[in-house]
């Protein structure tokens, strides 16, 4: 498994999302947390290594979280503009404007629902990794 880099087209691919989590998936998480704390990344999508599946990985406090089929069903009104890097597009460094504050839910590796709210890098670090589920990268114009 490597990581794909800007210019690929898997990257802007729309994710599907995972019906079963199985051994399958559980394997591709596992790879896709080798491959992030091998790079020394804060977080990883699938569809960075060509995978078209919603599956996040990302560091939370010092833990590795594996966050499958995540959304974001609550934000706050207050912004921060802060500067974001991607595993994707080495030694590029932008300046995006990420929501303060998200409520997220999804599941995890045993397929039970989790509802959490995130603040600050960890909140940011979702949002980017979430954009990559659709296709978007950090250079991207967004609203």
């Amino acid at each position: 498994m490597e990581i794909l880099t800007e210019g690929h087209k898997a990257l802007r691919v729309k994710s599907k999302r995972i019906d079963k989590i199985d051994d399958t998936v559980r394997t591709t998480c596992a790879a896709l947390v080798d491959l992030m704390v091998k790079n020394n990344g804060l977080g990883l999508a699938a569809p960075q290594c060509g995978i078209n599946k919603r599956i996040i990985v990302i560091t939370d406090n010092e833990s590795i979280k594996v966050l499958i089929n995540p959304e974001i069903i609550f934000h706050s009104e207050e912004t921060e503009m802060d500067e974001e890097g991607c595993l994707s597009i080495p030694e590029t460094f932008v300046k995006k404007n990420r929501y303060s504050s998200i409520t997220i839910k999804y599941r995890n590796l045993a397929g039970h629902p989790h509802l959490e709210t995130h603040k600050g890098l960890t909140a940011r670090i979702i949002q980017h990794e979430i954009d990559h589920l659709d296709g978007i990268l950090m250079t991207d114009e967004t609203t």
